[in-house]
């Protein structure tokens, strides 16, 4: 496959964003993919994927998140996007990757995908500017309402007005995430991303990874994740637009399932016809990590052929 790397200011205002362009190698394509990756990683942990997608004919657009991966100039800001108002800017960020693309190749479907945080970050897309002309929509690794968004608003607004905003809070990481690893055999502290033990190390020893948000960061990732589980969230999709949902049966951020059937309840409340759950009873949260990836990444080619 080919690589186009290129740049962009990030609209948080706090970095530049680096961003890449993965075509097959002989230069043909009729579908684009825009990918967001999720939190503390990064997107060289999807080569795997993008090389399978070329492979398939698929073009793929994707970037690293403001203040992650190589988008991060400075470690101390790992998970740093602005004082406010951040999440909306990330959503920007993703729209400007989907309009370049567009423009690049206003004759190719596009179909967008976000796993994890960059799952709610793409469902606030999608349902902010219906008038893109994207094709056709992927979650992954996503999740229903979170219960603690309450605490975890005010918490981050306590902790943000004594230590600042760019304080990096083990006790707002332990109420996000204390409980993920319980269900799991606890060799790590991240058993909960995926069976494949040899990912888990890899994730673990990469500075670029698992790395703790900021205040401010878990803020935004708190305000995201409720903002897109609204009914007037729902409302804002296109009926017609074809979803997949898709998520690992062990994965705590979709609550083991029951989370991600709530999404999927949501839109189909809301007139969506064209949504399509496909939750996996074994894997956990990385089902393009798990040790059955070759089928996940099959299914996916299947569902964007049959669209």
């Amino acid at each position: 496959m080919k690589n186009i790397p290129f740049h962009f200011p990030s609209k948080t205002g706090v970095c530049e964003i680096s961003a890449h362009i993965y075509t097959p190698e002989d230069g043909y394509f009729e579908t684009v993919m825009v990918i967001h990756h999720g939190m503390a990683e990064h997107q060289k942990r999807y080569e795997g994927y993008i090389r399978f997608l070329c492979d398939h004919g698929i073009a793929v657009y994707m970037h690293d998140m403001a203040n992650h991966g190589e988008s991060n100039q400075d470690p101390e800001l790992k998970g740093w996007f602005g004082k406010r108002n951040g999440w909306n800017a990330l959503i920007e960020d993703y729209r400007e990757m989907v309009l370049r693309a567009k423009q690049e190749h206003p004759s190719c479907r596009i179909i967008v995908m976000g796993h994890s945080m960059g799952s709610f970050i793409v469902r606030m897309y999608v349902s902010r500017y219906p008038q893109d002309g994207f094709t056709g929509a992927i979650f992954m690794g996503t999740g229903g309402p979170n219960p603690a968004a309450g605490a975890g608003k005010a918490a981050a607004a306590v902790i943000g007005a004594v230590r600042g905003k760019k304080h990096k809070s083990n006790l707002m990481n332990t109420m996000a995430f204390g409980t993920y690893g319980k269900k799991f055999e606890g060799r790590t502290p991240f058993d909960w991303l995926t069976r494949d033990r040899e990912i888990v190390d890899k994730y673990m020893a990469d500075p670029y990874c698992g790395f703790l948000f900021t205040v401010q960061g878990m803020s935004d990732l708190v305000r995201v994740n409720a903002a897109s589980n609204t009914e007037a969230w729902a409302r804002g999709i296109p009926p017609e637009l074809p979803i997949l949902l898709i998520s690992g049966g062990l994965d705590p951020v979709g609550d083991y399932g029951a989370g991600v059937q709530k999404v999927a309840e949501m839109l189909k409340e809301s007139g969506h016809t064209r949504v399509t759950t496909k939750i996996y009873p074994e894997c956990r949260h990385e089902v393009l990590n798990e040790l059955n990836r070759d089928e996940v990444m099959a299914d996916i080619a299947a569902w964007i052929k049959e669209k």
